[in-house]
C-alpha cells in the first residue's frame, strides 16, 4: 500500500514508469526461461545428430528433429527441409546459417524492447522531476512573498523527487539483465554456430568415404 501512495504522489510519469516496470519484468522473467543454453542446445541431441550424420543415417537425425523440439534440433530439421537428405557439406552449412540466423532472431524478441525502457526510464524520472519543479515555482510564485500553499509545495517535492528515485529503480535492472541476456544470446549463437560447422564437417567426411 505505501508503495502505491508513493506512485500516486509521483503524479503520471510514477504511473508510466510503473507500466514500464511491469513491461520489463515480464521481458525479464520471459528471458529467463528461455534463454538456458541446456534447453535449447541439449547435448544429448548433439551427441545424437552427430553420430546419426557421421553414419549417413539422415533420416534418421530428421526423425529425432520431429521427436524432439528445441533451438538445436529445430535448425537442423529446418537445414534438412532445404538441402533434402542428400547435401553437401557446402549446402547443409550454408542452409544451418541461414536457419539459425532465423530462430536467433526470435530468441532475440523483446530485448529492444527492454532496451527502450532501459533508456526511457531515466528521461522519464528527469521530466517527472522538471513538472515538480514547475509545480514547485508555481506555488511560491502564487504565494508572492509567502511561502505559498505547504501542501501542494509538499507535493511538488515528493513529484520531484520520487520520479527520479522510480526513473532509476527501473532502469537499473533492465540495464543490467539486458546486458546479461545479450551475453547468454552471444554464448548461444556461438554454440549454433559450432554444432553447424560440427555437423557440416561430419557430413563432408562421410562423404569422402
Amino acid at each position: 500500500m505505501e508503495a502505491f501512495r508513493f506512485i500516486s504522489e509521483a503524479g503520471i510519469v510514477g504511473y508510466i514508469l510503473l507500466f514500464l516496470s511491469v513491461v520489463s519484468l515480464a521481458v525479464i522473467i520471459q528471458k529467463l526461461i528461455t534463454l538456458r543454453l541446456s534447453k535449447l542446445i541439449p547435448k544429448e541431441d548433439f551427441k545424437l545428430l552427430a553420430d546419426f550424420i557421421r553414419r549417413g543415417s539422415l533420416g534418421d537425425a530428421v526423425e529425432l528433429c520431429k521427436r524432439r523440439k528445441n533451438l538445436l534440433t529445430e535448425v537442423v530439421h529446418e537445414t534438412f527441409k532445404h538441402v533434402a537428405l542428400n547435401p553437401t557439406r557446402e549446402t547443409f552449412l550454408s542452409a544451418f546459417e541461414v536457419s539459425a540466423r532465423k530462430k536467433m532472431m526470435e530468441l532475440e524478441r523483446g530485448m529492444a524492447l527492454l532496451a527502450t525502457v532501459a533508456a526511457i526510464s531515466p528521461l522519464l524520472g528527469l521530466l517527472g522531476t522538471v513538472i515538480g519543479m514547475v509545480k514547485i515555482f508555481g506555488v511560491l510564485t502564487a504565494g508572492g512573498g509567502a511561502i505559498g500553499n505547504p501542501q501542494q509545495l509538499s507535493a511538488g517535492i515528493a513529484e520531484a523527487l520520487l520520479t527520479t528515485i522510480f526513473g532509476l529503480v527501473v532502469a537499473i535492472p533492465a540495464v543490467v539483465m539486458y546486458n546479461l541476456f545479450n551475453k547468454k544470446l552471444d554464448k548461444i549463437a556461438a554454440e549454433l554456430e559450432a554444432a553447424g560447422v560440427f555437423f557440416a564437417n561430419a557430413l563432408g567426411r562421410r562423404q569422402k568415404q
